[in-house]
């Protein structure tokens, strides 16, 4: 009797004190705005805004994610995940390559560069992280960053991107390059799972049984 006693109250003491189990739920991919340029170069001139705003100064353009806040009350965000998307087309010849250069100025901040190149001079068939926060790895280039203080909303992204031709060349006279950014936020449910809910209820249960039985003698 006492053994079972004993276990009932570990029960209860686990459910109580070891941190509850939660779900978790991603919002998908949102593009904030992407940029292109012109045949023949690898300068930004274009604008596509979708769920932000995008502009060029120069030849850096700068992409704006907007304020996220729509979540279910008593959730909480714990992640955020940047995927920066370039798209080089029509090399100049054998190995030519377009570098893009991507910086976090607000909101979140980090150095992104990826490079895509040709192989056979005529696609762009290779795309990697050549340095920045992904030091390597192939495309697609996914930035995570894990938020701090359990925050309910998120504020605006502010990201600038601009391109340069490598050191064998770049686009052809009708090539040209384009960069998008999407954003995707993760949230946590605070309530606690059904498990942990039955964990908690069964040895509750198991408790009154045993207090009743002892009554009863």
């Amino acid at each position: 009797m006492k053994k079972c006693l004993v276990v009932l109250t570990g029960i209860v003491l686990l459910a109580l004190f070891v941190p509850t189990a939660s779900a978790s739920f991603l919002t998908g991919y949102t593009p904030c705005g992407g940029v292109g340029g012109p045949s023949g170069s690898t300068s930004f001139s274009t604008l596509s805004a979708v769920s932000g705003t995008a502009s060029v100064t120069g030849t850096t353009a700068t992409i704006t994610c907007p304020v996220f806040s729509t979540i279910p009350s008593g959730d909480y965000i714990s992640q955020v995940d940047l995927y920066l998307k370039n798209d080089a087309q029509a090399p100049a010849g054998l190995n030519s390559s377009v570098i893009d250069t991507w910086t976090g100025t607000s909101g979140l901040t980090f150095n992104q560069q990826i490079t895509t190149g040709s192989s056979d001079g005529v696609n762009f068939n290779e795309c990697s992280a050549t340095g920045g926060m992904q030091g390597s790895g192939t495309c697609p280039i996914i930035l995570t960053f894990a938020t701090t203080g359990s925050p309910t909303s998120f504020g605006a992204l502010t990201v600038t991107v601009s391109a340069a031709p490598g050191a064998s060349g770049g686009v052809s006279s009708v090539g040209g390059d384009s960069a998008n950014l999407y954003v995707q936020y993760e949230y946590n449910s605070s309530i606690p799972e059904p498990a942990t809910l039955s964990l908690m209820g069964g040895a509750l249960l198991g408790l009154g049984l045993f207090g009743k039985k002892l009554f009863r003698r």
